[in-house]
């Protein structure tokens, strides 16, 4: 498992870039004195000179911060005899390289020639040199002080390098002082302000630059679409979409791949088909981002089979459209058609990395194959492959469910030589893998050594306490999160809510309902759920059904955990009345397909004596494939103690077992039946007629265990 290849950083952008010359700024060219103060005096345009030499002894190969100063003193005295261009771009490497990073902004403003691609590769070699964009706009604002005026390309710059940095202040200024001037805004600088006020303001402002603008050019349109997708404001930019198409402008590449992915996350399987449709209007399904961006959409909205089709219909597959489709079978848990594929791709010639391997681990963690995501892995790590962060979440899924704890603590060890514990999902896993161990004084040791701490790591060990009943430990906890400035959401207050209603707590548990109000926050079905849960297994019967109907009062929905504990408070009353009315309840809120539900409804029926309703629901579980849990019982013949369960084998001794049954009820019925209900003891002569009839098949469905 220990065998990372390293990481290499890959060279300087700037370094090996050779842009072409063009037009000069607007504004008159600046040189830069070299005094700590980098006052600034006027110069004319800088013309092409000659090839880089040495200059007065002062080479291309100068180390120190005073040399590239006296050479940049060189420069500025001999301008028309050197070529500005290249030895500004010498000049700027050589400032960051020694960590001038003021210097470095200021020749590159004032000092020659740029065009976006150059813009664009400073700044990446501005930030590889540790370089903070901000000094770049203090440098700006130096120059504008001076009475600099800039041209639409060091406007449109600055914009995005204040949206990056979140520079509201000095965005509007530049956005102000353009009226202010008169400045005939291009589509260049109108985008860049569209995004400054899209990721800086709001986005209703840059919808505002948009639609005030005279005339819309497709760029300024992709740009609006964008700037409402990132603000997810998906029907806005749907409807932008839609205007394109009547005014027969056209949507780039970009633009359509945003909006799939869109499509994808908000579920719009409709306005993905429209997407498509466009997509092959245009010609655009040569585009393998969009195929791949189509796949995934089509299979998040449960379309597998059209996603399929669009991966047939493409002429060639990258390795991101084979993983595309691959982890599209995988989350929908089609494990065999998914390895179909691997195998297919391999035959192909396009061999399987590392997002290949962690789609196969993740749907058999998906699908609960806990030993076949370890067996997955052991064939990830013999074709060469080393687990990283989101490998290391899914094996230990598997490893919390199988209870390999000491399997567990090898991949502990394994992530901290390895550095993986940076990653905040690693980390939480294995705090969650020692917690549900109940290691809670190692859970709270590998907490507190934590690097990356985020709130679900606090909820998670802060739940730990509560479950195993030690409320003054996740207090202490939960001070402490205060302390450190991490505000408690409603997932750290509903697991105590949990952790005191299991434990029978209830005055506590509604003390926190009450608590979640005074913080702001309101108490969803979770919080109400697991105060009936806890109610009913601890035989509140009473308060459960009063906690319901707060619920209901206050505008919460039930979920299917709700009905299930509900049905367990009916059938702790023996309530068969009120059972049917939640068994009602549950089909018309399509919960009955749950198999929590159906559990909980068999039970209810059986401990109320309407066995026969009890049979019934579970046949019709049968047939539409659902398999009730915990659906079992046993029977003692001479001592021997025997276990069954629906599913399975025969048992070896059936007749037997038939007979000793048999024998049972016949018993039952001469000597009567009682059920209690809450309102006292009463004979229940049905119960008896009911089992004999139901006896033969039922026990078709007894199976050994």
């Amino acid at each position: 498992m220990d065998k990372l290849a390293p990481f290499h950083h890959s060279p300087p952008l700037f370094q090996n870039h050779k842009p072409k010359p063009i037009r000069t700024l607007s504004s008159p060219s600046l040189s830069l004195a070299l005094t700590t103060t980098s006052s600034l005096e006027t110069a004319v345009t800088p013309t092409r000179l000659s090839n880089l030499g040495s200059l007065n002894g002062f080479t291309a190969d100068s180390k120190t911060l005073d040399s590239v100063k006296a050479m940049h003193a060189q420069i500025i005295k001999k301008g028309n005899e050197w070529n500005s261009d290249s030895m500004a771009k010498h000049l700027i490497t050589s400032y960051l390289d020694l960590g001038d990073y003021k210097a470095a902004a200021m020749v590159f403003f004032v000092g020659f020639a740029r065009n976006y691609v150059m813009w664009n590769d400073f700044l990446e070699e501005f930030k590889s040199f540790g370089g903070d964009p901000s000094e770049v706009l203090e440098v700006f604002k130096e120059l504008r002080c001076e009475g600099v005026v800039f041209d639409s390309r060091v406007i449109s710059v600055v914009l995005k390098i204040c949206a990056s940095v979140m520079n509201l202040w000095l965005g509007l200024e530049v956005h102000a002082s353009l009226i202010k001037r008169g400045f005939e805004l291009d589509v260049y600088v109108k985008c860049a302000l569209m995004s400054f006020y899209g990721r800086c303001w709001r986005v209703e402002s840059a919808n505002q630059v948009f639609h005030e603008s005279p005339n819309l050019d497709d760029l300024l349109w992709n740009e609006a679409i964008l700037v409402n997708l990132k603000n997810e404001r998906f029907v806005k930019a749907l409807e932008l979409f839609r205007e394109m198409q009547f005014l027969s402008s056209k949507v780039n590449a970009t633009a359509v791949l945003k909006i799939l992915q869109a499509c994808s996350k908000e579920g719009a399987l409709n306005e993905g088909k429209q997407i498509h449709g466009y997509v092959l209007r245009l010609a655009m399904e040569s585009n393998l981002s969009i195929c791949n961006s189509l796949i995934i959409m089509y299979s998040r909205n449960g379309k597998i089979k059209i996603a399929s089709r669009v991966f047939d219909s493409m002429k060639d597959h990258s390795l991101s459209s084979w993983n595309s489709i691959i982890s599209s079978y995988t989350t929908l848990g089609y494990l065999d058609d998914a390895w179909n594929l691997f195998c297919k791709m391999e035959r192909s010639g396009t061999k399987p990395d590392i997002v290949t391997w962690n789609s196969i681990l993740s749907g058999n963690a998906i699908v609960r194959s806990y030993k076949e995501v370890l067996i997955t892995l052991l064939r990830m790590q013999a074709a060469g492959f080393r687990p990283n962060p989101r490998s290391i979440t899914s094996v230990l899924q598997a490893v919390n469910e199988l209870g390999l704890l000491n399997f567990g603590k090898e991949i502990h060890g394994y992530v901290i030589r390895n550095g993986l514990d940076y990653d905040a999902y690693v980390g939480t896993s294995l705090l969650d893998m020692y917690v549900k161990n109940d290691c809670l004084t190692s859970s709270q040791a590998f907490f507190d050594n934590m690097k990356n701490k985020n709130i679900v790591a606090w909820n998670s060990l802060i739940s730990g306490y509560s479950f195993k009943g030690h409320f003054d430990d996740a207090k202490r906890l939960l001070n402490r999160m205060k302390v450190e400035g991490i505000k408690p959401d409603l997932i750290t207050l509903n697991s105590l809510v949990a952790g005191y209603s299991m434990c029978g707590h209830t005055k506590e548990a509604l003390a926190l309902i009450h608590d979640i109000k005074i913080l702001g926050l309101r108490p969803n079905v979770v919080s109400w759920t697991s105060l009936i849960s806890g109610c009913s297994q601890n035989g509140y019967y009473t308060e459960s059904f009063e906690f319901f109907v707060q619920m209901q009062e206050e505008g919460i929905k039930p979920n299917s955990a709700t009905i299930s504990s509900l049905l367990r408070t009916c059938g702790g009353l023996s309530l068969l009345q009120k059972g049917k009315e939640i068994h009602c309840l549950s089909i018309r809120k399509g919960f009955i397909e749950d198999v929590y539900v159906v559990t909980a409804l068999i039970d209810t029926y059986s401990k109320s004596g309407d066995l026969e309703s009890a049979q019934e629901v579970f046949r019709s579980a049968e047939k539409t494939g659902i398999k009730p849990r915990q659906v079992w019982s046993w029977i003692q013949i001479d001592q021997r103690v025997n276990l069954f369960s629906t599913g399975g084998i025969p048992h070896q001794d059936e007749g037997e077992i038939y007979y000793e049954l048999y024998q049972l009820f016949k018993n039952l019925h001469h000597n009567s039946v009682y059920s209690f209900s809450n309102n006292g003891t009463h004979h229940n002569k049905n119960l008896t007629d009911s089992g004999r009839g139901i006896l033969g098949s039922s026990f078709r469905s007894i199976q050994l265990g």
